[in-house]
């Protein structure tokens, strides 16, 4: 069976044989039909997150049921899933208060429950969050979502990260209300979400801001009203200008401190700002004390604040009902051997998506 494995970091990820063991008790085997490549993939592939290694690449992705470990209940072979980034016990404190990307039980970890893994390779235990870079992966059943069985899995493979990412920051995390303006600092796969969860959530204007046209055009196919390219005209000083005194809500979603300085300033007093982007380790942010005392608000949402059981069904009614756009985010379809050209695609800001396609 083929993955792409991550053994040291730097610019490439090789895709090599590996070894991968059944399901043990609550745990769901899986066979991949699509699996995003995702920015933050590309942070972890150049080492911007330091993760255990080796380690099995991807997280974002959707398959169909292969074989269930004992004590599984709610999955059988032939249902159709989308893998959360996020393992949800739905007992802990986040969970039962509703935020269970906030899992307290499981946490960030990159083993099973046990501490053991279910991907190797000439023996050699190689650590997994989701694994979705791969033809196969072993997740807990809490780790999955099931879906309606007329879902067509490869498109709806996104909505795991990019999708509830940017949808959920607007209308879980930050709450954006009717009649609101928005501004997106930041249009790639997550902030062009940003984008229709600001439509979806009845925002009259909605201000995409890029360097890179590709990305400005898109966003206005998926429902921004104004573009505001940052290269050639301050962005900050632009969206003020086309609210009037600054935007009710502006989302950073590249993972750059200055801009999500740029993002604080250009809200109006009671406006807020939303951390979206995965900022650099250790990282600092300032802000003007003056503006943060005129009742602005800087706030972090992290995975869309999901509550994936909930809203990952919801995304794909919506999708099917034509009113999420995901055909026109997936620019291309790659297979897993051609992974690395999808990341020079992102670099060069030709794609919106690309989705790895399994057989």
């Amino acid at each position: 069976m083929k993955a792409a494995v991550l053994h040291e970091y730097g610019a490439f990820l090789p895709v090599e044989e590996v070894d991968l063991e059944g399901p043990k008790s609550g745990e769901v085997l899986v066979d991949l039909a699509g699996a995003g490549v995702c920015h933050s993939d590309y942070h972890i592939l150049t080492g911007k997150l330091d993760l255990p290694l080796p380690l099995v690449m991807g997280h974002e992705g959707a398959g169909v049921v292969s074989e269930v470990g004992p004590d599984v209940t709610g999955f059988l072979p032939g249902d159709k899933v989308i893998f959360s980034m996020d393992k949800m016990c739905g007992q802990c404190r986040n969970c039962t208060l509703g935020s269970p990307t906030l899992c307290q039980t499981y946490g960030r970890v990159f083993t099973m429950a046990d501490g053991t893994t279910r991907f190797s390779g000439k023996g050699e235990p190689y650590h997994h969050m989701v694994g979705a870079f791969s033809e196969q992966s072993v997740v807990p059943a809490d780790q999955l979502v099931k879906i309606r069985g007329d879902a067509p899995l490869r498109a709806v493979s996104i909505i795991g990260c990019a999708v509830i990412t940017g949808v959920g920051s607007v209308v879980n995390r930050a709450k954006v209300e009717k009649g609101s303006s928005v501004a997106v600092f930041g249009c790639g796969g997550v902030g062009l979400n940003v984008v229709q969860g600001a439509v979806l959530a009845g925002a009259t204007r909605i201000i995409a801001v890029d360097t890179v046209r590709f990305k400005l055009t898109k966003a206005e196919e998926l429902g921004a009203t104004d573009l505001v390219d940052a290269g050639r005209e301050d962005p900050v000083k632009r969206v003020v200008e086309i609210t009037g005194g600054g935007a009710d809500f502006a989302f950073e979603v590249v993972g750059l401190p200055s801009l999500v300085r740029q993002a604080f300033e250009s809200v109006r007093p009671g406006g807020a700002a939303v951390m979206v982007g995965v900022q650099p380790p250790d990282s600092q942010i300032t802000v003007d004390a003056s503006q943060l005392m005129m009742q602005r608000s800087l706030i972090g949402a992290y995975h869309g604040d999901a509550r994936a059981r909930v809203d990952f069904p919801w995304l794909v009614d919506l999708y099917m009902d034509g009113r999420l756009k995901l055909d026109e985010l997936i620019t291309r379809y790659r297979p897993l051997d051609e992974v690395n050209e999808a990341f020079d695609d992102m670099n060069r800001g030709v794609t919106a998506r690309t989705v790895l396609a399994f057989d």
